[in-house]
């Protein structure tokens, strides 16, 4: 590979996210009960069938009368109205029929009414219980309400179609079911929707020296913590994880691995074995197993040498085993392709403002990306970057909330500054998405 090929491989965290998504769509759909369809994402536009309210209903119990009998009501002259008959919310399409039909009904009848029932079209307001004097019906005459204040029109009723009318977007595709998405499709008798499937992933932990945690722990040896961490990010995400026990460094057992992966998964992930060291195979086994550079190197520190490759519709993203530098990838560059794939149509990081409580001077010719703790107050956030955040310090990933961005350059950022942060995967999902 020659210089200048190299050198385009060099791409920033923005160019980084564009290559990753452009040459991918997202992964199939797949129709679901409506059940379990939390947390995923809806593949198709969602228009309302039909108006809502389907049908002219009672927003309140009471009692429906016709307005115009009101409008001599007041303070000591109550009018006075018979009331004919009952309605609940479910009743059918033939007491409505019957309660404007066959009863003996005149200007000065009313019908007692509960909140949802159907309000038939002879009445056009509805009056609280509340302001309503009840006086009970004598040697068979029906009882009698009184009522001392006039009502207007449609007051307490939800005309056909007030919320909604038929054929109106209401959900676009892109949106992840939750419980508000969840009322709107069961109010319009969806049982079933049609969403993305869950985003196949296999994570391959590299390394010679890695063991599986819950062995004993030989000598010079440390357990795969970054394959768990990748591991229980991307559950975070919704997507469907396979983690394989850690592979040698060698190139052709780390190709065979890649293939196999890649026959099975959406998207492969590699840690560790992606630097520039004689050991390091991820990028050359890459080639073996058949899959194309999108970039070898990204402009950010920690984890410069995250790449990442493609092969038809699978994804391989190449992340540092460096603890620090492996988290950094799979929050700036891993989320938001996974995101992507599983339909999303707001995949990219959502980046806040926050004022730095301490000084960060260490100069770096790449933005860097400190893990630190954001805190709200009085409607500011403060960012305080932790004091002993080493690349390899795998203590700070239980302390930090947020990844804050200092600008390139040779003079870091000053406290008070205003900089960019991202509040961490746990913290912006406000737990499992399933």
């Amino acid at each position: 590979m020659t210089t200048l090929q190299k050198q385009q491989l060099v791409v920033s965290v923005e160019e980084a996210i564009r290559h990753l998504c452009e040459g991918v769509s997202p992964v199939r759909t797949e129709k679901l009960p409506l059940e379990d369809c939390v947390g995923r994402v809806l593949a198709e536009d969602f228009l309302t069938p039909f108006p809502m309210p389907p049908f002219r209903r009672a927003a309140m119990d009471g009692y429906a009368v016709r307005s115009q009998t009101l409008l001599g009501a007041g303070p000591g002259s109550e009018v006075m109205l018979n009331v004919i008959a009952e309605v609940k919310a479910g009743a059918s399409k033939e007491w409505a029929q019957e309660c404007t039909g066959s009863l003996s009904i005149n200007d000065r009848d009313a019908v007692r009414i509960f909140t949802g029932a159907p309000v038939p079209h002879r009445y056009d307001t509805v009056v609280m219980q509340e302001v309503v004097t009840s006086i009970n019906g004598e040697d068979g005459k029906p009882p009698r309400i009184g009522i001392d204040r006039p009502h207007p029109v449609g007051r307490h009723i939800a005309e056909a179609g007030e919320d909604l009318a038929p054929g109106k977007l209401i959900l676009v595709k892109g949106t992840i079911i939750g419980a508000k998405e969840m009322a709107v499709l069961a109010s319009y008798g969806q049982a079933e929707a049609v969403v993305h499937a869950k985003p196949r992933i296999v994570v391959l932990p590299v390394g010679d020296e890695l063991q599986e945690p819950g062995t004993a722990l030989s000598a010079n040896r440390i357990y795969d913590a970054n394959g768990l961490v990748v591991y229980a990010l991307l559950k975070q995400l919704g997507a469907h994880v396979i983690r394989r026990k850690p592979v040698p460094d060698h190139p052709a057992i780390l190709a065979k691995e890649i293939r196999l992966a890649s026959e099975q998964a959406d998207v492969v992930i590699t840690t560790g074995g992606i630097s520039v060291g004689d050991h390091d195979y991820v990028e050359r086994s890459a080639a073996s197993a058949g899959f194309e550079p999108l970039f070898t190197k990204v402009l950010m520190r920690p984890g410069t040498p995250t790449s990442a490759f493609k092969k038809g519709d699978c994804l391989l993203f190449g992340l540092s085993g460096n603890p620090s530098a492996c988290y950094s990838g799979l929050e700036l560059l891993v989320k938001p392709a996974v995101q992507w794939l599983k339909g999303m149509k707001n995949y990219r990081n959502q980046w806040l403002k926050g004022k730095l409580e301490d000084s960060v001077g260490k100069p770096c010719p790449y933005p860097r990306y400190i893990r630190s703790i954001a805190t709200m107050e009085l409607g500011i956030w403060r960012i305080t970057p932790l004091p002993n955040d080493k690349s390899g310090n795998i203590a700070a990933f239980a302390e930090a909330n947020a990844m804050a961005v200092i600008p390139a350059g040779g003079r870091g950022a000053a406290k008070g500054e205003i900089v960019s942060f991202l509040l961490l995967t746990h913290m912006a999902n406000g737990g499992l998405t399933l």
